[in-house]
């Protein structure tokens, strides 16, 4: 397995489709949805591109945020703890 630091070679395909290697795929987005390319100066970065953000009330009158992926509760636990010491 190639290292990020030492790049990683992939191959396109004839019809100009691109592998990513599993590892990454599971780095940039935890489920299958889309991702998006960005050109920037040193290349191209490629970041999980959120398909939905919607905030509605809950059948139980609180705030429940759509995010186009699925979220445990580890996570929002740990972007709450993260929030909190920043």
């Amino acid at each position: 397995m190639n290292s990020p630091s030492e790049g990683v070679r992939v191959r396109v395909d004839r019809q100009g489709r691109l592998v990513l290697p599993q590892w990454l795929r599971h780095e940039i987005v935890e489920a299958p949805g889309e991702v998006l390319m960005r050109r920037t100066a040193d290349g191209v970065l490629l970041t999980s591109a959120v398909a939905e953000r919607e905030v509605k009330q809950g059948s139980d009158g609180l705030p429940l945020l759509r995010l186009g992926r699925p979220v445990s509760n580890d996570d929002v636990i740990g972007a709450i703890h993260r929030e909190r010491s920043g």
